[in-house]
C-alpha cells in the first residue's frame, strides 16, 4: 500500500476549523485514513484525529458519509 499524501505531510498544526484540509484525510465512508496512507508521524496522526473529531462534533465534518 502506497502513501497517498507524499507532498503535504509537513503540516505544523491541524486546526479543527480548517475542514477543507481535514477532508483530505477522511475517506469516502467518513473514516479517518490510517498512518500508512497518510504518512504522518504518530503524534501528527493523533493531532489529526483529535481535530477531525472536534470538527465532527461542531458539525463541520459529517460523522458518516451520505449515500
Amino acid at each position: 500500500m502506497a502513501k497517498i499524501f507524499k507532498h503535504r505531510t509537513d503540516i505544523a498544526y491541524f486546526d479543527y476549523k480548517d475542514f477543507k484540509t481535514l477532508q483530505r484525510y477522511v475517506n469516502q465512508y467518513g473514516q479517518i485514513e490510517s498512518r500508512k496512507k497518510t504518512g504522518l508521524t504518530e503524534s501528527k496522526q493523533r493531532q489529526l484525529a483529535r481535530a477531525i473529531k472536534r470538527a465532527r462534533h461542531i458539525a463541520l465534518l459529517p460523522f458518516v458519509a451520505s449515500n
